[in-house]
């Protein structure tokens, strides 16, 4: 069947974006054809729209994605945002304080979500979309400034429970030695609803990991916990330049 030959250019240009804009890679599937910024949605943990909820962006993770932001969008009634911004790369972090203040430092009853993918790239002719889940939190947080958004080196993996579902809200704490009596040296962001971690590191070395469900004190009775294997093993070797994949973690209830 020949397709008339206007309807063929129809098509090739709907699927070219903007005149003059190439576009992202196929991979980058959260690039659409709109204007300048960075939009999507931001959910509870249970799916329900974040009302209340405000999307920050930082040039700069440098400060652990803390402090007064470069740009912020609130969040409307269905849970949307949108960031008008100008070209470039930017960390994002959901939050939402349950005190309804728009700053201060994380509290007990809040909730936040930074970015898996971070850092994102606005790019000329595109929208980029990136959709938040917040996460409660239980407790202050441990996520200091050794906590990093974005690097070269570290680990990644998923945490999984004993039946092999991923877990969400898990820390992977990372620690220069075996006393794990103190604040970790570095911690990745909580898992989302998919239990993936991206662990990124300021240097190589040897880095011993646990992964828990809490941030705090002496792990709990029935808290999800592990160490990533015994001895040698707990402790794996971080390459400069290179996200090492750990796989699954399997975490379990602790049990004293």
């Amino acid at each position: 069947m020949k397709i008339p030959w206007l309807l063929l250019l129809l098509v090739l240009n709907a699927c070219a974006g903007p005149a003059g804009v190439t576009p992202p890679a196929p991979e980058s599937a959260s690039w659409v054809a709109g204007p300048l910024g960075i939009a999507g949605t931001v959910v509870d943990g249970q799916g329900e729209p974040a009302r209340g909820a405000v999307v920050y962006a930082y040039r700069s993770a440098r400060a652990g994605l803390r402090g007064p932001a470069d740009f912020a969008a609130p969040v409307d009634e269905q849970g949307r945002y949108f960031l008008d911004l100008v070209e470039g790369r930017y960390h994002l972090v959901a939050r939402r304080r349950a005190s309804g203040e728009d700053a201060g430092p994380p509290r007990p009853g809040d909730a936040w979500a930074p970015h898996p993918r971070n850092p994102l790239e606005v790019r000329p002719g595109f929208t980029t979309q990136a959709d938040f889940r917040l996460l409660a939190i239980t407790q202050p947080m441990i996520m200091k400034q050794g906590t990093l958004t974005s690097g070269d080196t570290g680990f990644s993996g998923v945490v999984r429970d004993a039946q092999g579902r991923p877990v969400s809200g898990a820390l992977v704490l990372a620690y220069r030695d075996r006393n794990f009596q103190r604040m970790p040296d570095h911690t990745a962001p909580a898992t989302g609803e998919d239990g993936f971690f991206t662990l990124y590191l300021p240097e190589a070395g040897s880095y011993c990991l646990v992964v828990r469900t809490r941030t705090r004190g002496q792990p709990t009775a029935g808290e999800l916990h592990a160490v990533l294997g015994e001895g040698a093993q707990a402790c794996p070797e971080a390459r400069r330049g290179e996200i090492r994949d750990l796989g699954p973690i399997v975490v379990r209830p602790y049990g004293r």
